[in-house]
């Protein structure tokens, strides 16, 4: 019984989404609709009322005469109105036209705003740096030497030192070879919540996450972009990114202040490129699980789910 009532409402939910398919070619075909539909009534409704023959029959003058007049009325009546109509849909064209304009233009500049705030990532580190130093006067000796120094990282070079500072502190909680790949997870991302708040990464990682979040927020509660439009431009946005910040924007998800973009990675299938294997630095246990990319594929199944309701 179960198995009918589900292919019951799959089978409606099918011929709903036909319908509504077939409702929306109309709607956007209509201005080559309408005037052949008045064509053909105007045909039909000659061809009921005085047949095939073409000019006026004798015994039907009269009629063809208040046709005539009809027709002229009718056309008097229908000209101004349509030109009406042409000059509303002129301007209704004109405006959504220049809306989608300026929000394009809007959108090409916060990309334009998220690159320069890439750019402005600069994470001093210190390093030690080796060099040979050679004793004057004796036997020549080499003594390695070592000092710290501060080594300047500004851009997308930052992200790798992100990446390499979260891989170092999740290698020092020294998880067991029984933990499970759901643990290491847990315990993935309670690292990255540390090194967020914890390590002062938050004032270079909330301005980039922050204005990347509005990006696709503004692409998704646009009223001028088709659903088409907003998945291209939604790719583009994401073609700017590296491997790296894909990673990391993952790791921002599942924080508490992150978990509103899961809504939009989810819709536009932001992290399709990435899964288990890409965490295999931190953890080789990585590399043979799949409950990272279980976890993206749940936001898009939200997302989907969500959208039919």
């Amino acid at each position: 019984m179960r198995g009918f009532v589900l292919f019951d409402r799959y089978d409606n939910n099918h011929w709903l989404n036909r319908v509504l398919n077939v409702a929306k070619r109309i709607v956007n075909n209509w201005m080559i609709i309408v005037p052949v539909l008045s064509l053909f009534l105007v045909v039909f409704y000659y061809v009921r009322q005085f047949g095939t023959t073409i000019g006026p029959v004798k015994q039907s003058e009269g009629d063809y005469a208040a046709f005539g007049q009809f027709g002229d009325y009718f056309g008097g009546v229908l000209n101004p109105l349509l030109a009406f109509i042409n000059i509303a849909l002129l301007a209704y064209y004109q405006k959504t036209s220049i809306a989608k304009s300026a929000e394009k233009d809007v959108l090409f500049r916060m990309i334009e705003l998220q690159r320069q705030i890439v750019n402005g990532i600069e994470l001093r580190t210190r390093v030690r740096r080796a060099y040979v130093q050679n004793e004057i006067g004796s036997d020549l000796t080499t003594q390695m030497d070592r000092d710290e120094v501060h080594e300047v990282n500004s851009g997308i070079r930052a992200f790798w030192v992100f990446d390499r500072e979260i891989m170092e502190m999740y290698k020092s909680r020294n998880l067991s070879v029984e933990d499970s790949s759901v643990n290491r997870l847990k315990v993935l991302v309670d690292v990255y919540c540390s090194y967020f708040h914890e390590v002062f990464k938050k004032q270079y990682l909330a301005h980039y996450f922050r204005n990347l979040y509005l990006i696709y927020k503004m692409l998704d509660d646009s009223d001028v972009f088709s659903d088409s439009e907003k998945l291209k431009y939604a790719k583009i946005v994401r073609a700017q990114m590296s491997h790296l910040e894909l990673k990391l924007l993952y790791l921002n998800c599942k924080l508490g202040d992150g978990q509103a973009f899961q809504k939009y990675v989810g819709k536009f299938d932001l992290l399709e490129w990435i899964d288990d294997g890409d965490f295999d630095n931190y953890d080789s246990a990585f590399e043979v699980s799949s409950v990272i990319k279980a976890d993206i594929m749940s936001w898009s199944t939200s997302q989907a789910n969500s959208h039919k309701s």
